[in-house]
């Protein structure tokens, strides 16, 4: 006889909205489980300006050095992949990182066939006329989920 194993879990942890607490219809504290939470979570760790964790200063994601270099665009966008990878992959709960991108990158068209071609050119031309890029990260968690990352900030 075969037993199946129970999913790990993937944590549960209070809702945030914008860093801020959220409350139900009763009007109690919201909570969040599963892969909301670990979503939640790793948002929260590439929010976190990496060293600004005093108990554990390799949390987070150092995004102060993104810019302190004179480099192209190009290559800031591959440092903000590496941490991104760094980042997230430190989560226990995550298996593998599978990729990360930008919305100007083909990766994005090719997962979002709903958009026409002038819409994601437009999308592209916003990102690098504001230096205002969108990041997505697509990981594997310990129970073979698939979640996708979104989080924005500035490159360059």
């Amino acid at each position: 006889m075969t037993t199946l194993a129970a999913p790990l879990s993937l944590g549960r942890s209070l809702a945030l909205d914008s860093g801020d607490l959220v409350l139900d219809d009763a009007g109690r504290l919201a909570m969040v489980t599963g892969t909301a939470a670990l979503s939640q979570a790793l948002v929260l760790s590439i929010e976190t300006q990496q060293g600004s964790d005093r108990l554990n200063a390799g949390f987070g994601f150092d995004r102060a050095a993104v810019g302190a270099y004179a480099y192209g665009v190009h290559t800031q966008k591959e440092y903000v992949k590496m941490q991104l990878v760094r980042c997230v992959g430190l989560d226990l709960r995550v298996k593998d990182v599978r990729e990360a991108f930008f919305q100007d990158d083909p990766r994005y068209a090719e997962l979002n066939p709903g958009l026409d071609a002038a819409t994601l050119e437009q999308i592209a031309a916003t990102a690098r006329t504001t230096r205002q890029y969108t990041v997505y990260v697509i990981v594997e968690t310990i129970n073979s989920d698939v979640v996708t990352l979104q989080a924005g900030g500035l490159v360059g």
